[in-house]
């Protein structure tokens, strides 16, 4: 790998040879890095702040049963072998007429083909001084700041009380895993899990709802359903109960010290300002070939994509899968040949991480909880990171 010196980057691309430049060391990205030979012939730069932090390790650091380096791996090591250039920055811009990626840091990057891999973030009300401290699941790094802050409290012989924002599978691995930590440094903590749902996990089996409903009281973690996150306030978070009468209050405060709003993914920022077609709320619009809709040399992929027929669920498993299609369709413009859709799969499977070495398996209708469970999903973590770490 050529680690570029920041005051000596790469402008234009070199003469005569194409660049194809990958912004964001995600899913998708790190396996075209893997397989850099089929791109032989261009030159391939990866721009990225950072470590890439594993989604589906998350929960469980923050739970306390991984450490955070377990749950990051540097492209460094990976653009090493595979002959990359990674330059540590983010994208501010692309200026579409010039053919250039704007950086943070004032650089500009000439490209032949362009890849967005950009994750997603957390849309969510702003923190308020007095009030709670205010967390979010992405970015990841926010989680381990957050188990440091709790097991200081734990030492402390304090009692934190922390309000978990959605009812999805996000948000109950997080309330699921912050009594998990509690219980492994021998503190107490009070959880209170917050959807607008009329039950948590509403898209799950009515079988697999009531079985986690009881994993959740048995944790000591209290649900309120059919509750909306409103606003911070001094002393924990504004909710707004949903079933109470239109004219009538229905306000209230939940006591917390910590919030983690743990719904709402959406794209960062920067995607609506690129000057490419965006579907609102989703992301960059995208054919199935992973182009842009707008310019046939940008790709995009992963959570700040949005195939404008199908609103998928922003999972990695389908970064995961866009990466071969992504590699494909990046060589063929290279080559000049034809490129291949990206077919989502009808049902992604999904394993919940629950704390105290419980999984909850789940694919459609169909649905798996117990030890053995996250076993599994143990097992298809450390395989997706051993293929990536050098």
């Amino acid at each position: 790998m050529r680690y570029a010196d920041p005051m000596n980057s790469p402008g234009s691309p070199p003469p005569g040879r194409p660049r194809i430049l990958l912004v964001g060391a995600g899913h998708a990205h790190l396996h075209v890095i893997r397989h850099r030979h089929r791109l032989a012939s261009a030159e391939l730069v990866v721009v990225d702040p950072g470590g890439f932090w594993y989604s589906g390790l998350a929960t469980g650091m923050l739970g306390g049963r991984v450490a955070p380096a377990e749950d990051r791996l540097d492209p460094r090591r990976l653009c090493r072998r595979h002959d990359a250039t990674l330059l540590r920055a983010r994208l501010d811009g692309v200026d579409l007429t010039t053919r250039e990626a704007c950086l943070d840091d004032g650089r500009r990057l000439g490209f032949s083909l362009l890849s967005l891999n950009l994750g997603s973030q957390v849309d969510h009300p702003p923190a308020r001084r007095p009030g709670p401290r205010v967390w979010t699941v992405k970015p990841i790094p926010q989680l381990a700041n957050l188990r440091r802050q709790l097991e200081r409290a734990f030492d402390r012989g304090e009692t934190p009380r922390v309000a978990v924002v959605g009812g999805g599978p996000s948000g109950v691995e997080v309330a699921c895993n912050l009594a998990a930590l509690a219980q492994r440094r021998s503190g107490e903590i009070e959880v209170t899990l917050v959807t607008r749902g009329a039950s948590v996990l509403g898209e799950a089996p009515p079988r697999a709802q009531r079985w986690l409903a009881r994993h959740l009281g048995r944790l000591g973690v209290r649900v309120k359903t059919e509750t909306r996150a409103v606003g911070h306030a001094p002393g924990g978070l504004m909710v707004s109960d949903e079933t109470v009468p239109m004219g009538e209050d229905s306000l209230d405060l939940v006591i917390a010290e910590h919030v983690v709003h743990a719904s709402g993914l959406q794209p960062p920022a920067v995607a609506e300002a690129l000057g490419l077609p965006c579907i609102e709320a989703r992301g960059l619009a995208i054919h199935a070939t992973l182009q842009s809709t707008g310019d046939a040399d940008i790709f995009a992929v992963g959570d700040c994509a949005a195939l404008p027929g199908r609103a998928l669920p922003r999972q990695g498993v389908y970064g995961v899968r866009q990466g071969p299609v992504l590699l494909d369709n990046l060589a063929a413009r290279l080559y000049g040949r034809g490129l291949r859709d990206f077919v989502p799969q009808r049902q992604a499977l999904a394993i919940l991480d629950l704390g105290q070495g419980l999984g909850l398996a789940l694919r459609g209708r169909h649905w798996w909880a117990g030890r053995g469970a996250l076993r599994w999903k143990r097992w298809l973590d450390a395989r997706f990171l051993r293929r990536y770490r050098g």
